[in-house]
């Protein structure tokens, strides 16, 4: 009766870590829903990381309190021992192989789906990042948004089209970075990175260079502005005309 008594608070005590793990697990699943077709792929990508975590962590946990439970030590003499299973060792061994073979599959299948170019996209932006802003040119129209110090440049894009991207930097490397969209590329000298995206959500999403450029980082901000058909061709309209300056740093 003393022993039970001696392992209730160690149960308890074993109970509460379990929970705050199983908070700490859930706040780990809280990334955003994507505002992308590509970014959707990338967190179905994700979710299937999540879950076979999950799985992995409950049965690791759960044989943990079984062992401790099962085998608590009662007085000096040692279990009985299993020495050269084969099977168990087999057993062990083709779990997590076959858990990589899959996670590495569905990272593969994902990553086509992220970055497949469209067949026919809506439009092409040329966009070059630089110490410590960006501008955005859209091909063909002569609407050109340049960013510059106290203004935060805006990519204005019509929702459920198609854009291509071409990505070049006129210094050093920076990082094209949209967390709502799940997705982002490196801004290499001497180098035209070119992406597609398609944003199914109208709304306002934050963007920033995510590589160390140089004093001024923090300054390379933008915004992707996702509206709609109607609302798109008559800004276009207007920055053909007018130019696009970037908004005001707020």
């Amino acid at each position: 009766m003393a022993a039970r008594d001696d392992l209730s608070p160690k149960l308890g005590w074993a109970g509460r870590r379990l929970a705050l793990a199983g908070i700490a697990l859930a706040a780990a699943g809280c990334a955003p829903n994507s505002a992308t077709e590509q970014g959707k792929a990338i967190r179905d990508d994700y979710n299937v990381f999540l879950y076979l975590a999950a799985v992995v962590f409950v049965v690791v946990s759960g044989l943990l309190v079984w062992s401790m439970i099962r085998y608590r030590r009662r007085n000096d003499e040692l279990p009985p021992q299993t020495h050269g299973n084969n099977a168990l060792e087999l057993t062990w061994t083709l779990i997590p192989t076959l858990i990589v073979l899959v996670l590495f599959m569905v990272t593969i299948q994902a990553q086509n789906k992220a970055t497949r170019p469209a067949a026919q996209p809506a439009l092409t932006i040329e966009v070059t990042a630089f110490q410590w802003s960006w501008r955005f040119a859209y091909a063909g129209t002569g609407a050109d948004v340049l960013g510059g110090p106290g203004t935060i440049p805006e990519m204005v894009l019509p929702v459920g089209q198609p854009v291509h991207i071409e990505l070049t930097t006129a210094d050093v490397v920076h990082s094209f970075y949209v967390p709502q969209a799940l997705f982002k590329r490196q801004a290499i000298p001497g180098i035209t990175n070119q992406f597609d995206l398609t944003f199914d959500k109208v709304g306002l999403y934050h963007g920033q260079c995510t590589q160390f450029c140089g004093l001024a980082h923090t300054d390379m901000a933008f915004r992707v502005r996702v509206v709609t058909q109607g609302e798109y061709q008559r800004w276009l309209a207007t920055a053909t005309r007018m130019g696009a300056p970037g908004q005001p740093d707020r």
